[in-house]
């Protein structure tokens, strides 16, 4: 008989990889992205490596417990945190698709992913497992809510824009009554949103904090906190007759009243993000919010 082991010196030929099965998602209400939709998916059909199982621009699918390895979301910030939600507690794992304005967890435009197909394909990228946040409303009467979310969870005033007190307790503990617009707590991955433009302060995206941000305090001694994200947080609106309403994620919106408990708490699950080789946390900042950037005409200390 004869001898089939592999001869001295020789290495066996590695395995070639499973077909990645992708899923596209996106925005259907922009003509452009149904535009850039069908050039991606042309893209992802033509590759020996890729296997395109679905197209979806449908705003309200149920995108729990997806088949694909990959989901790759066309947009804005705002399809991906309206994806996040439709993921529920079954999320697969996103690339952000550029056809919207920022950018910034949607960060890659249509043509830089195309040139970055062969990284998907060979499966040269990370999973980036972003926090999520659970928001429990329990109002004075009416049925218990909960509801999902990946930025932040905001009591504001609604019309006709009163001063808002909000009581917060945090693991059962009175902390702080704030006056003024409103109150934020955001996720890390939310720091760079809402809280952001109301002065709160950047939190990496690995961080396990909550930033609790006052909206246009009354007061200057109301500051930013920072806290854990393993405590339970507990906003309340105080003041009778003032028009209030709950946002979570910039998106979904309920008024609240005089006494209504919302209680935020870290999520269970995370939210996966694809990142191929090369992310970078700080030149995302630098690139889509010009963080660290000098003033224009500010030529240095060395002229």
């Amino acid at each position: 008989m004869g001898n089939h082991a592999s001869s001295p010196g020789t290495t066996a030929s590695p395995l070639p990889l499973p077909a990645l099965n992708v899923v596209i998602l996106g925005n259907g209400t922009k003509p452009e992205v149904h535009t850039e939709a069908k050039r991606l998916a042309n893209a992802v059909e033509r590759h020996p490596t890729l296997h395109l199982i679905g197209l979806d621009l449908a705003p309200d699918t149920d995108l729990s417990g997806l088949s694909a390895d990959v989901a790759l979301v066309l947009g804005g910030d705002g399809t991906v945190l309206h994806t996040a939600r439709r993921m529920g507690d079954r999320p697969t794992p996103v690339l952000g698709i550029n056809v919207g304005r920022l950018g910034f967890l949607a960060e890659l435009t249509p043509a830089a992913f195309l040139e970055r197909l062969g990284d998907l394909a060979e499966r040269r990228y990370t999973v980036e497992n972003l926090m999520t946040l659970t928001c429990t409303l329990a109002p004075r009467s009416g049925p218990i809510r909960e509801f999902r979310g990946l930025n932040d969870v905001v009591l504001r005033a609604a019309p006709v824009f009163h001063l808002l007190e909000i009581g917060l307790s945090i693991d059962g503990e009175s902390v702080m009554t704030y006056r003024g617009d409103g109150l934020i707590l955001a996720t890390p991955v939310g720091s760079t949103g809402h809280s952001l433009s109301a002065g709160g302060p950047i939190l990496p995206p690995n961080a396990h904090m909550f930033v609790v941000t006052p909206l246009c305090a009354h007061t200057l001694t109301q500051r930013p906190l920072v806290d854990s994200t393993h405590k339970v947080y507990e906003m309340i609106p105080l003041a009778t007759g003032v028009a209030t309403v709950l946002v979570i994620d910039g998106q979904v919106q309920i008024p609240v009243s005089s006494g209504d408990r919302v209680i935020v708490r870290r999520g269970l699950t995370p939210f996966p993000m694809v990142r191929l080789p090369g992310h970078s946390f700080y030149r995302t900042l630098r690139d889509k919010l010009g963080w660290g950037a000098a003033p224009p005409g500010d030529r240095g200390v060395h002229p």
